[in-house]
Formats: C-alpha cells, sequence, structure tokens
C-alpha cells in the first residue's frame, strides 16, 4: 500500500490487532508505502488455470486493506497481479541509501485462501475452480488419433494447420495498428502517475497484437519518458529512463502470453485508463449490422417483439457519433465520418 503516513500506519495496526484486518504475517516498510505479506500454510500450484482466481482474489484484498484510514490516498489503489514483484528486504528505497526496505514480524500466522476470503466483507471470488486438478496430456497415440479423430487428423498433421486457440485459453490475433496508435494517444492523454509503468507494458501488449516491430515499440516507448516524467507528482516518485526500460521487458517474454495476459481489463486496472468494450465483437460495421439484421429477423419468425427504429432522441448527430466511438475505441474522425454519412463539421464538433 502506498502513501502510509504515521497515523495510516498506526491505523492499521490497531486495525490487525482488534480483528477489523486479518494480521499479516510480516509487514515491509518500503519508504513511503507498506508490503504485507500474508504467508500460507500449504503453497498453491501455480497451474494456469488458477491465474484468474488468484488475481481476482488478490484485488479483493487489496481493496479491503487499501482505504481512507490506511492510506492517504484511498480512491487510488495499486492493483498488482500475482507476478507484480516487490522490493527485497535490505535493498534501499525510494528515500535513498539511508532509508533500507526492513521487516517486521508481526506474527506466526499462516493462513489458507479461505481466511483470506473469509476476511473480505461480502467476498464473492469463487475459488472452487482452485481444486479442479489440471488437465493431463492425451494417452492417445497419433495412429490412433489417425483413426479416432479423423478430420482433425487431416487438418493438424496431414494439412499442418496451426491449432486454434480462444482468447480464454491464450490465443491472439493481428490487430489494425489504429489500435495501437490509438493507445499512443491515450498515453499522452490519460495516463498519470500512478499507471505510467504500465502503459508502457500496455503499449507493448497493444504492438504485440498490432504487428509492430520491436524496434518501433521501443523507439515510441522511450519517446514518452519526457511527458511521463511531468507529470510526477511526487519527488520520491519519478519516472525514469529505466522504469522504461524495465517495462519493455515485457518483450523478453513469451510474446503470445503477453498479448493474451493483457486484457482489457488489466490494463484498466494497471493504467487507470477507461477502455470501453468493443459491443461489435470485432466485427466490421457491415457484418455487425448483417448480424443484428438476422436476430431481428428471427425474432420475428418467433414472435418475438421487436423494436423498430430508433428511441425518440437518439437519432442526433451528437448521439450518432458518441456510439461510434464507443464500438470503434481505436476509430479515427476520418472512419467516422465515411463510415456514418456525417459531414467533416459535425462529427469534429461532437468528437469527444
Amino acid at each position: 500500500m502506498d502513501y502510509v503516513g504515521k497515523q495510516q500506519l498506526k491505523n492499521l495496526l490497531k486495525q490487525f490487532g482488534n480483528g477489523v484486518q486479518l494480521r499479516p504475517t510480516y509487514l515491509v516498510s518500503s519508504g513511503k508505502g507498506v508490503h504485507l505479506y500474508y504467508f500460507l500454510q500449504e503453497p498453491v500450484q501455480l497451474y494456469r488455470n488458477r491465474e484468474e482466481v488468484l488475481a481476482e482474489l488478490k484485488e479483493a484484498f487489496i481493496r479491503r486493506l487499501w482505504n481512507d484510514t490506511s492510506s492517504i490516498r484511498p480512491d487510488s489503489p495499486d492493483i498488482t497481479g500475482i507476478y507484480q514483484g516487490f522490493r527485497c528486504v535490505g535493498s534501499q528505497s525510494k528515500l535513498g541509501a539511508d532509508f533500507p526496505v526492513k521487516a517486521y514480524k508481526l506474527s506466526e500466522n499462516r493462513y489458507t485462501l479461505e481466511d483470506i476470503k473469509a476476511s473480505i466483507p461480502s467476498c464473492k471470488v469463487d475459488l472452487a475452480p482452485l481444486y479442479e486438478k489440471p488437465r493431463r496430456k492425451s494417452t492417445v497415440t497419433l495412429e490412433e488419433a489417425k483413426e479416432l479423430y479423423p478430420e482433425w487428423y487431416e487438418k493438424r498433421i496431414v494439412q499442418g494447420e496451426p491449432k486454434q486457440k480462444s482468447k480464454k485459453q491464450g490465443g491472439t490475433w493481428v490487430c489494425n495498428e489504429a489500435l495501437y496508435e490509438w493507445w499512443k494517444r491515450k498515453i499522452t492523454e490519460e495516463v498519470k502517475a500512478g499507471g505510467r509503468y504500465f502503459s508502457i507494458m500496455a503499449l507493448c501488449s497493444y504492438g504485440l497484437k498490432c504487428g509492430i516491430s520491436e524496434q518501433k515499440i521501443r523507439r515510441d516507448a522511450y519517446a514518452f519518458l519526457d511527458h511521463l516524467e511531468s507529470l510526477t507528482e511526487d519527488e520520491d516518485n519519478h519516472f525514469s529512463r529505466a522504469d522504461v526500460k524495465d517495462a519493455l521487458r515485457a518483450l523478453k517474454g513469451d510474446r503470445k502470453r503477453l498479448s493474451t495476459i493483457a486484457s482489457r481489463e488489466w490494463i484498466e486496472d494497471n493504467t487507470k485508463v477507461t477502455i470501453p468494450a468493443n459491443k461489435r465483437n470485432y466485427r466490421k460495421q457491415k457484418d455487425h449490422v448483417k448480424v443484428m439484421n438476422t436476430m431481428k429477423a428471427l425474432k420475428k419468425q418467433l414472435g418475438e417483439e421487436v423494436k423498430e427504429g430508433r428511441p425518440k432522441g437518439s437519432g442526433t448527430a451528437e448521439q450518432t457519433v458518441r456510439e461510434w466511438q464507443e464500438s470503434h475505441p481505436a476509430g479515427k474522425k476520418a472512419d467516422c465520418i465515411r463510415e456514418t454519412g456525417l459531414s467533416k463539421p459535425t462529427v469534429y464538433k461532437w468528437w469527444k
């Protein structure tokens, strides 16, 4: 937790003592904040099917602990993922070599994930997936598969088609470069202190999704250095070239993994930038219109009520532009003019 002053620290210790908050095993002073370590009774094996649940539980736990009694800035919790690293005990803090990171043992407690969930009022995180065994690799031989799954064998083995994965399974796709340029504008216009590091990681992710070369991604990342440093609010929290270099390390890992882990929700949580969902499921507008018209015709055949036309007041140029922008977060004014048929002055007038 960041921005923990003397009074906030007193509040925390009191709440640990009276049971309002779950007492950690260790409390680490990181400089201007604290890291809370909750040791587990048993290690949790980090299979990929468990990542999402653990991330949800950690977010709920952070929001429970980071509040107006424990932080000077209660409205800006740093929702870090389960892979987030922290300053090593004994290393220097942001305050310098005279202020090393220190650890204080608060208890002998070791917890289960159920204990942590129980400490969060009204927590709805379902821990059941954590107890599902990961699927074992098939023991079917290739010759057996040829007999059992002839269509699969023809496509994957004979024709050599790549395995198709869903987004949830780790699949990826190539997006229009406009998405990458849109995120660059977001960094300039909306990213603030607290989301700078992750904005560069998101730049890497969008770059990979859009097929941008690593060289260009690196060049663009360093080009944002002066702007991101100008957003500094705390003299102990500057944004340096080393921060950009560290964020760019994401390019050295599993590229497909980065481009899928960095989901819209993940980027929103870590950069604090609002990203509206694409309501067309990545279809082109003309294809989306076909789908919606087909659904409407089917509903009519089934005797269901179908609303015709737009609601009163929804046909204004302003709303047309707003709706188009919501459906095209990476879209440009020229695209909006072409697809909506509105005039250039009208689109420019209502463009948000």
